[in-house]
């Protein structure tokens, strides 16, 4: 499997915790063998979840893991929080190559790529970058802007009203746009966020 197919897949799994991984990011993450089999996946499920997508994938992966690729939609971290550090992990595994889209721009966990260099893994960065910057959009403009993402949805009748005059309407939409907004809603992510200065 080549890396560019790894890492459309380490983003569709990242993209399974979208709402549910706040303060954090959704991140995924996919090891590959010497041959390009998958031999694990994991991705980031929730916040204060035991492990991030990295260690689930190595878990997953065994002993398979060791001599292995991991392609990861987010620069591994290289803090220790709630959870170890996941560079940490990928050294323990024994982990040669390490791929990545997106440079962790959170300095408390940012330095992954530099830390697993010096440790003599090989290191890939920028793969699929502008993919997975869009899957993790909300939680990126908040580290990096102190500021939430949002998205602005309006149903509008044909004459531009949202509601009839006489307060009979419902609903201007139908199911499957209120369920695309739910949708929204999950990647906006926006619900844990503190006062905007």
């Amino acid at each position: 499997m080549e890396h560019t197919v790894a890492m459309q897949r380490a983003i569709a799994l990242a993209e399974k915790g979208l709402g549910k991984t706040a303060p954090n990011p959704i991140v995924g993450a996919v090891i590959i063998d010497s041959t390009g089999n998958v031999v694990g996946e994991g991705f980031h499920d929730r916040v204060n979840s035991p492990d991030h997508a990295e260690v689930v994938a190595i878990k997953a992966a065994g002993i398979k893991a060791k001599g292995a690729t991991i392609v990861v939609s987010l620069e591994p971290c290289n803090h220790t929080g709630s959870t170890g550090a996941c560079v940490q992990a990928i050294i323990d595994a024994g982990i040669t190559t390490v791929v990545y889209a997106v440079s962790d721009p959170n300095e408390k966990a940012a330095g992954g790529a530099d830390a697993l260099r010096a440790a003599g893994i090989t290191v890939i960065e920028g793969v699929l970058k502008d993919e997975a910057a869009f899957s993790n959009r909300a939680w990126l403009m908040k580290i990096k802007k102190n500021r939430p993402f949002f998205t602005w949805k309006v149903a509008a009748t044909l004459d531009g009203k949202v509601a009839a005059a006489d307060g009979t309407s419902k609903w201007i939409t139908n199911e499957t746009s209120r369920g695309d907004v739910q949708i929204l809603r999950r990647q906006a992510d926006a619900s844990w966020l503190g006062p905007i200065r």
